[in-house]
């Protein structure tokens, strides 16, 4: 925004719920255009097939956000995924454009 590089992190939460409980944040890394992040966020789901159905029709949202000292944080992209389009019962790994 005024050209010095900004101390991005990630924020998630799995819509509709945009409580405390459901909202993970990754650590800030300073200064960096081109940050890498190399961490997890993990939500403790049951694996019975009723709660997987309903699991299926949440959205996971992440935000890209520059942290600021003296202003509010400012928001650089972001995406929101259909958890129905996804194997949860194991590990995903994708790339997305934000």
């Amino acid at each position: 925004e005024d050209g010095a590089d900004p101390n991005p992190y990630v924020k998630t939460y799995l819509l509709p719920d945009t409580h405390k409980t459901s909202k993970r944040k990754t650590k800030i890394s300073r200064k960096t255009r081109n940050p890498t992040f190399n961490e997890m966020a993990s939500y403790n789901l049951h694996s019975n097939s009723r709660y997987m159905e309903t699991l299926k029709q949440r959205e996971l949202q992440l935000s890209v956000l520059s942290a600021e000292s003296l202003r509010e944080n400012f928001f650089l992209g972001g995406i929101t995924l259909s958890l129905k389009d996804f194997n949860l019962s194991k590990e995903t790994v994708n790339w997305y454009r934000l």
